[in-house]
């Protein structure tokens, strides 16, 4: 059995007091969980952009990479313009799984980013995938109440103890309008019959222009510190996602694409970085806008044993 000890002792803070250092402290105790890779070599330049000769295909992260909160950061345009000319593909590789990633492209198009359906995966496509390949699909529960609901896969209108007492089992996609009192009447939910999880958004915590929000990963820690339930992670960091997303730059290219001159680019040493380089990726760490923006970097991929193969500033 998995060694949770870091994670039953754990205090975690109240949502609305998520902070940077608790996310990685929490990260850091559902290590056991994540996969294990090789480190990097933390090698340092001032922008991605110096970088794009070292590939063939970029893999970005959302939150973090592309945009803060309802702002795109600065140098994107240029970053995929440039990646363009080069012939460089492109995809967004992101843990938001509230809505379908039609959703995703159409908000990239808003702020004029030449990002279409076909160049977003998230998260909720690996879930969705392993959904599909189960036998039992009836009753399933999707949890947040602004999520939209996968095929065959029920949505809650409203959390009570009534609505969730039927479910075959649950999907947390995403956690928009979960509160304390859902979480409540959840975890009540699975002390009376405990059932199987997904966990859409593996996620503890995504970049706000001034804060941090408390994501799916957050929550569901805070239920297997009471409970014995067992989830099953898709997304970042967890290999599936990975696996859409190389399948999808082989079949533009028409034949198998090395993975050594692919770049999966993000700003989270435990989903993007780590994931990437379990999947056999290289990886490139943007430190100016996401999770380590206020923290000395080198500090923490020190502490942490997680090294990416670049560090950037800046796009």
């Amino acid at each position: 059995m998995t060694d949770l000890n870091a994670l039953m002792s754990l205090r975690l803070p109240e949502p609305e007091h998520i902070t940077a250092d608790s996310a990685l402290a929490l990260y850091e105790a559902l290590r056991p969980l994540l996969p294990k890779a090789r480190a990097g070599g933390n090698r340092k330049a001032s922008r991605l952009l110096d970088l794009l000769d070292e590939f063939d295909a970029l893999i970005l992260d959302g939150f973090g990479v592309i945009n803060v909160g309802f702002e795109t950061i600065p140098g994107v345009e240029t970053l995929l313009a440039e990646a363009k000319k080069r012939q460089i593909d492109v995809l967004v590789l992101t843990n938001g799984a509230s809505h379908p990633s039609e959703l995703s492209a159409k908000k990239y198009q808003g702020w004029n980013l030449p990002l279409d359906s076909t160049d977003v995966i998230s998260s909720r496509d690996a879930l969705i995938a392993h959904f599909h390949a189960l036998k039992a699909r009836q009753g399933w529960t999707a949890l947040d109440t602004k999520v939209t609901p996968p095929e065959n896969m029920d949505g809650a209108e409203e959390l009570s103890a009534s609505a969730l007492a039927s479910a075959t089992g649950f999907a947390m996609l995403g956690s928009t309008a979960w509160h304390a009192g859902d979480q409540e009447i959840f975890e009540q939910s699975l002390r009376d019959n405990m059932r199987p999880v997904l966990i859409g958004n593996p996620d503890v915590t995504a970049p706000l222009p001034d804060s941090f929000s408390a994501e799916p990963a957050y929550w569901i820690a805070r239920a297997m510190q009471k409970l014995p339930v067992q989830p099953v992670w898709f997304g970042k960091p967890h290999p599936l996602a990975f696996e859409l997303a190389y399948n999808q730059l082989c079949a533009r290219a028409g034949k198998p694409v090395n993975k050594s001159r692919i770049a999966m680019v993000g700003d989270s040493l435990h989903t993007d970085i780590l994931g990437g380089l379990a999947f056999g990726l290289r990886t490139v760490l943007v430190t100016s806008y996401g999770l380590l923006r206020h923290h000395n970097v080198d500090k923490v991929i020190s502490e942490t044993g997680i090294a990416p193969d670049w560090q950037v500033p800046h796009l």
